[in-house]
């Protein structure tokens, strides 16, 4: 069984840069008989956590995909942790999302012997209702697993470099909610954390569990500009293989993509975060 991961398309109703990287990926995907399932894992749309029609877009974008699907957000589409952002995550854009796409977060039991559970990584931290409502679901979604092997999406990672780092919610989930996520990784053995954000591709096997950082199918960044961090730079999508018991991972380039750093368009897409 495969999943394509597509990880960070940040395509635009009114700013369409990386429309065609996305309509190429897409492409790749449609052509190979071999994928069971899409999981678009956060950042689908370049604007939407501001501009309600890039959500649209976003969504109607989906169509062209062949695979089944499922969808989370991240912060371009519903708003950052941080309560002190521009544009933090709330009942609004999370309503917003919702409208457009359903649940901000899910659990599917679709490949046999498998339970794939995505998060809302923008709701971790924030000390809303529907944070507790996640979290309630996660916890149940685990318990109820059965034989099922448990597998755990989400936009944003668990950390940069290690679990004991200092908050930057810009970039990684905050230390409360990392440590309640490890527990939980701990006493239900969740084979693997795949998640996108970074724009950099990582496979690492920890004691709790293996942490895969999925390709970008939208632009690169200079080290330079980004906090220290794992990984490597590559421009494409993610195929996942499931067995009976394993995860293994392919990060797959594609090399019509149009390759740019988004420090080349000196802020005229979107405000980038502090490095700190």
């Amino acid at each position: 069984m495969k999943i394509a991961v597509l990880a960070d398309p940040h395509i635009g109703s009114t700013n369409p840069v990386f429309v065609p990287n996305w309509e190429k990926v897409v492409a790749d995907v449609n052509a190979r008989s071999d994928i069971d399932l899409v999981v678009v894992l956060g950042d689908l749309t370049l604007l939407g956590s501001e501009e309600p029609q890039d959500l649209l877009f976003g969504r109607t974008a989906l169509d062209a995909l062949t695979p089944p699907r499922l969808v989370l957000p991240g912060n371009h589409d519903v708003g950052d942790i941080a309560r002190t952002s521009h544009q933090p995550c709330n009942g609004e854009r999370l309503a917003r999302w919702q409208e457009h796409y359903g649940a901000s977060h899910w659990h599917s039991d679709r490949l046999s012997g498998w339970r794939l559970i995505g998060l809302n990584s923008q709701l971790i931290g924030t000390g809303l209702a529907e944070e507790d409502a996640q979290w309630q679901a996660l916890e149940d979604a685990l318990a109820t697993c059965g034989s099922r092997r448990p597998v755990l999406f989400t936009h944003m990672p668990l950390f940069l470099n290690d679990w004991d780092e200092t908050d930057r919610p810009a970039w990684a989930l905050m230390t409360a909610g990392r440590n309640r996520l490890r527990q939980l990784i701990r006493d239900y053995n969740i084979v693997a954390v795949v998640t996108g954000h970074m724009h950099r591709t990582v496979q690492l096997d920890i004691p709790e569990t293996r942490l895969i950082w999925c390709a970008a199918s939208s632009f690169l960044t200079y080290d330079q500009s980004m906090p220290e961090q794992p990984g490597a730079a590559l421009l494409g999508l993610t195929i996942l293989t499931l067995t009976d018991t394993e995860i293994g991972v392919e990060f797959v380039e594609l090399a019509d993509l149009m390759v740019s750093r988004i420090e080349d368009f000196n802020g005229t897409i979107y405000r980038s975060p502090p490095k700190d």
